[in-house]
């Protein structure tokens, strides 16, 4: 149908108006910002988490994608007036002036970084877009929501041109009801991911680990009734093994809603009701077969409305402390740890999958453990998952990482976001043991706050579990003893030449130190979250870090400050003002694989810390729990050496490919002769 002439030429005039008025002579403005960049629509938040998943209807939207950098940011509507990708304008005649083309565009597989996809993205920190096409069809009475594992750091969501939401912090899974937004038949998914990190973000721009960008855990659309099971949260009262706690929350304010929890290998069957709220929190009878490494029971677990139907599969077991004690089910257990970062062995980009993780865990149970640290932010599920089937205890954390911008309100969001959607997903596994809140983060009273705010969090969703956070320690006056003692060590060595020795003599005269005292370091862990915590974790590097921070004080060179460390090594203290048991959640030392040099970055230099690290831990009684610094090594940008780093961080005790390293056996023939045997004996 053809339009008027004067309709047409009104409607011309009218966007000359416009345009000319609103972008580029008005006198109101004082440049042409507003021709580049526009208002902003409203970006809503992600719907709570939706818990259970894989249990529900589900269809994947893994697998090849295709992908447009955006540099400039210039995609958004609001970007600027060459923007504007959500619309996916595409040619119809060849006359239109569009300046990108989703269907072209370079592929990527997802889940999946960009950046382990494109080697000349390698070091890209900014947004890129992701484009999807699939096909639907609404039901009635059924809503479809967009489930995302995880994707770094900010990411925007767009269907059918139409904005969904927006989602800040990396790591969690969140997800979007999208009903409303789609068509029957093909629809078109764009999603813009952007790695770019500040002072204000969480984690912080400056980590030790590569910032994946993109999609890096599935993604599902999941269909749901009207009336909807959100989540639902089921675990073994840890002083009552009769005895386990149901809660349940219904999507919507649902009062008098029927539920039905089964436990079939149990005989159990019961009927519940739901409050003003949609909720359900009651103690229900049972008498299961404990969780635990040697034994990793699971119980298919089901409750169903009258149109729907969850299930998972679910093991019970208690974890809790007494004094300086770890208790797994009443029974006293040291933990026998590894760290780790989620990087699959012998492929570039984050570990998400099942067979990633099946492959991670099965090398680190040839370490002889019983626990994993899985550091320093949310994995996707899959990690627990197998975990649970596997019989390995897990600590799990959030990326509040150095030093966060602790007054920051939006900061503090972003970190209870995140550990709350980390807690909802892996609140029903058996091998999740402890929540960790932070890493290395120096001493404030804001820090304070803001920790004890995420440790309130956790308590609303889980108590069932151990907390903690990984902590730094030593003041001067401590470090300036640990100097004394290196070189008490030093006039007594007859390895150290006359040179050192005067030095060394000269350091103790100053500290009115006589050369035949006889005296060890020790180190006492007093930062005051120890107080909010069950688990006083420490993260310490005596033999790789400490000497080097020495070397140009002392006038004395590094390798004989090394070599005295390892002597004073097996006698060093580690103790904490709290009666609580201490956990050493890192210690360790880089070593680049088929180095046999006597130098540092070499196994045998690894090796030989290795060995005087748990000789001295072994001594330490307070001491419970370990998880050397790392499984394997991992890319990280603030490690650039070439020829021995290459951007991964070293420490690994296996490469990036799989190959062992000597500290390998010497770490597992501990974990089985000797860490745990005086539990074992008694």
């Amino acid at each position: 149908m053809k339009l008027p002439i004067n309709k047409i030429s009104a409607k011309i005039l009218l966007f000359f108006s416009v345009f000319w008025t609103s972008n580029l002579f008005s006198e109101e403005l004082s440049d042409a910002e507003s021709f580049f960049s526009r208002e902003a629509p409203a970006y809503p938040i992600a719907d709570s988490l939706l818990g259970w998943i894989d249990s529900r209807n589900i269809t994947s939207l893994n697998g090849e994608w295709t992908y447009i950098i955006d540099p400039m940011n210039n995609g958004l509507p609001e970007a600027s007036f060459f923007g504007g990708f959500p619309k996916n304008k595409t040619q119809k005649t060849g006359m239109e002036l569009i300046e990108y083309n989703f269907e072209d565009a370079e592929k990527i597989q997802i889940p999946g970084a960009w950046n382990a996809q494109n080697e000349k993205l390698f070091f890209y920190r900014g947004p890129i877009w992701l484009f999807k096409k699939f096909n639907h069809s609404p039901k009635e009475n059924v809503l479809t929501h967009l489930y995302i594992e995880g994707s770094n750091f900010t990411t925007k969501v767009f269907v059918n041109g139409s904005v969904v939401g927006q989602f800040e912090g990396g790591y969690v899974p969140f997800n979007f009801n999208i009903s409303q937004f789609l068509k029957d038949g093909e629809n078109i998914l764009l999603v813009q991911t952007d790695n770019t990190l500040s002072e204000s973000s969480v984690p912080t721009h400056k980590t030790d680990w590569w910032p994946w960008g993109g999609i890096v855990g599935d993604i599902y659309l999941v269909e749901t009734p009207n009336e909807y099971i959100r989540n639902a949260y089921l675990q073994l009262n840890p002083d009552n093994f009769s005895e386990a706690l149901f809660k349940l929350q219904m999507a919507t304010t649902l009062s008098g809603k029927k539920i039905i929890l089964e436990i079939p290998e149990l005989n159990f069957k019961d009927e519940f009701v739901t409050n003003s709220s949609g909720f359900i929190k009651q103690n229900i009878t049972i008498s299961p077969e404990l969780w635990s490494p040697s034994n990793p029971k699971l119980y298919k677990v089901i409750i169903s409305t009258q149109n729907e139907s969850i299930s998972d599969e679910i093991g019970f077991r208690s974890i809790k402390t007494k004094g300086q004690k770890i208790y797994l089910n009443n029974k006293e257990i040291k933990f026998k740890g590894i760290s780790m970062h989620s990087e699959p062995i012998g492929a570039s980009g984050p570990a998400f999958s099942k067979e990633h993780f099946k492959e991670l865990l099965a090398t680190a149970s040839d370490l002889n453990i019983n626990f994993i640290r899985a550091a320093h932010y949310p994995y996707t599920r899959h990690l627990a998952k197998v975990a649970d089937k596997i019989g390995l205890m897990l600590w799990e954390e959030i990326p509040v990482y150095w030093n966060i911008d602790w007054k920051n309100p939006a900061t503090l969001n972003i970190a209870k976001n995140q550990i709350n959607r980390l807690v909802q997903r892996d609140q029903n596994r058996a091998s999740v043991v402890v929540w960790s809140v932070a890493n290395e983060t120096p001493f404030s009273v804001s820090r304070m706050t803001f920790l004890d705010t995420l440790l309130a969090e956790i308590k609303n969703f889980d108590e069932s579990r151990l907390t903690t956070a990984a902590l730094l320690s030593g003041n001067e006056e401590q470090f300036r003893s640990l100097v004394i003692v290196l070189a008490l060590q030093g006039v007594k060595s007859q390895w150290v030449n006359p040179r050192e020795k005067i030095i060394l003599k000269a350091i103790l005269d100053q500290a009115n130190i006589p050369t035949d005292t006889e005296l060890s370091f020790s180190i006492s862990i007093d930062d005051p979250l120890g107080e909010n915590v069950n688990l006083i974790s420490y993260n310490e590097y005596f033999g790789w870090y400490y000497v080097t921070f020495f070397t140009e004080q002392m006038m004395i060179p590094e390798g004989t400050l090394r070599r005295l460390m390892f002597e004073v090594m097996p006698d060093i203290k580690i103790s904490s003002s709290f009666d609580k048991p201490i956990h050493i959640s890192e210690f360790g030392a880089g070593a680049k694989y088929g180095n046999h040099t006597d130098k540092i970055w070499s196994e045998g230099y690894q090796a030989k810390l290795y060995e005087h690290q748990l000789e001295m831990l072994s001594k330490n009684p307070q001491i419970q729990g370990i998880s050397p610094w790392i499984l394997k090594d991992f890319r990280a940008m603030l490690r650039p050496l070439p020829g021995i780093q290459d951007f991964y961080n070293r420490k690994g005790l296996i490469d990036e490919s799989g190959n062992r390293k000597e500290a390998f056996k010497i770490l597992a023939d501990f974990y089985k002769n000797q860490w745990d045997q005086q539990i074992i004996e008694n």
